[in-house]
């Protein structure tokens, strides 16, 4: 809901972020790493996903921060990961195999393609994400999403993940003369979507399903419990 009363429809840009925002990523993830992991003959337990989950999100920071690149995240997950299960496997193997299953795994939230296939009739809608190329655009690709955007920014192929000011630039650049007041960041994560919009001085609405209620100093300019309501602020 808007936090400041009635919404008004102002923008001209929605910049979406994909994981945990259109796309499922949670379930994504668990299939991937169960099916990839049974490839290999290890069992899949819910201690092994609880285990790849914090070590995941924890290498994932430091990207943010910018003090991991995103291949020496790629294997570091799985060489860590082994470590505390006691399995043996080649880390990179193990990752390149699970990148391939993660792309086939695309489950979109609920609304996700209803309400992006209504917001691009008044918006430019374009998918901003931390993440792997391939894997990226293969799932929006799949999920059916790709005719409604205009375009798709991903931390690897840009050189820097959100939050960093680099990332944004970026985007402000190929986005050419819109000004930043017509722009509206859309995401789940406030250290990379909520803080990296903030900073860049462009309205911000958090994603947060989970009702979760520590946003430190942050103050989005918009929070929402279900993209349906993403139509009231920019339908």
């Amino acid at each position: 809901m808007n936090k400041g009363g009635a919404a008004v429809s102002k923008y001209r840009v929605l910049l979406l972020d994909a994981d945990n925002t259109l796309f499922d990523y949670e379930k994504a993830e668990r299939c991937a790493l169960r099916d990839t992991l049974q490839l290999y003959g290890f069992e899949f337990t819910e201690k092994a996903l609880r285990q790849y989950r914090q070590i995941n999100n924890e290498l994932w920071k430091g990207i943010e921060r910018g003090e991991l690149t995103l291949s020496t995240v790629q294997t570091r997950r799985f060489a860590r990961l082994f470590e505390v299960m006691q399995f043996t496997c080649d880390p990179g193997e193990f990752n390149s195999l699970y990148i391939k299953e993660l792309e086939k795994n695309v489950y979109l939230l609920d609304d996700a393609d209803l309400v992006c296939a209504e917001l691009c009739k008044n918006n430019a809608l374009y998918v901003i994400t931390n993440g792997i190329a391939s894997v990226q655009r293969g799932r929006i690709t799949r999920s059916g999403l790709l005719p409604y955007m205009s375009g798709l920014f991903i931390s690897e192929e840009i050189g820097f993940a959100k939050p960093h000011r680099y990332f944004f630039e970026n985007v402000f650049t190929q986005l050419g003369d819109v000004p930043r007041a017509k722009m509206l960041i859309v995401g789940d994560s406030l250290s990379a979507d909520i803080a990296g919009g903030y900073a860049s001085g462009i309205d911000t609405c958090w994603y947060n399903p989970k009702q979760q209620s520590d946003k430190g100093s942050l103050r989005p300019t918009y929070e929402i419990g279900a993209l349906i309501e993403l139509l009231d602020i920019c339908g």
